[in-house]
């Protein structure tokens, strides 16, 4: 009988300081689950839950300090033609339509990537016709980009990136540092872009040397 007692005095004890703190105690998830892998999917769970609207995204950058240093390099690295297109224009006074094409293209090619990057993810675990529908989105938005005429070309880029960003980081199937690097990277990028757009009204225009781009920019 003792021993009975004991027992049921322990798991009553272990069954109130478990569902004494919330989920996303910390506390709670350190004293309850000894894996750091469970807390770690615990803990993604519940920022999965909780970023519903445009600015809860952002809360994912304080993972950043946990991303390998690799994806991070090649990340901020990528930013690099993204920022130097308005950078130079505004430095040189003269929007030039032949440079705003290349970043552009090179919006679009992301956009390819990012597409392939969804379509990875689900090659192991996943038959939904859903998943792979979305993951080739963000290719065709791509091609579309190059065909919008005008500064509108520009403005589907720039509402592309943002668009599947803020979908892909509501979304379960990447570790959290990802989705706080996704933020940081397609922030800046659209911040690029709308420079670029705001650039081609204020600065004076050099006539473009090729047909693809005088129909585009």
């Amino acid at each position: 009988m003792l021993t009975s007692f004991t027992y049921r005095s322990c798991s009553s004890l272990l069954f109130r300081r478990t569902v004494q703190y919330p989920l996303w105690n910390n506390t709670n998830i350190r004293t309850t689950y000894s894996n750091e892998f469970t807390k770690n999917e615990l803990l993604q769970r519940y920022n999965d839950k909780q970023a519903s609207t445009y600015f809860n995204q952002f809360h994912y950058l304080r993972h950043l300090k946990e991303a390998p240093l690799t994806p991070l390099s090649f990340g901020l690295l990528g930013l690099v033609p993204f920022a130097a297109v308005p950078i130079y224009m505004y430095s040189t006074g003269i929007y030039l339509p032949d440079l705003a094409f290349t970043q552009l293209a090179y919006s679009a090619s992301i956009l390819s990537f990012i597409g392939g990057i969804r379509w990875g993810t689900l090659l192991e675990k996943s038959n939904d016709w859903k998943e792979y529908t979305y993951s080739i989105l963000p290719s065709i938005a791509a091609w579309l980009a190059l065909l919008v005429p005008g500064r509108w070309s520009i403005l589907w880029a720039l509402s592309s990136l943002q668009g599947f960003a803020f979908y892909d980081v509501t979304k379960p199937g990447y570790p959290l540092w990802f989705k706080g690097l996704r933020v940081l990277l397609t922030a800046v990028s659209s911040l690029t872009l709308f420079a670029t757009l705001t650039l081609s009204f204020v600065l004076p225009k050099k006539e473009a040397t090729t047909k693809n781009t005088k129909r585009t920019m």
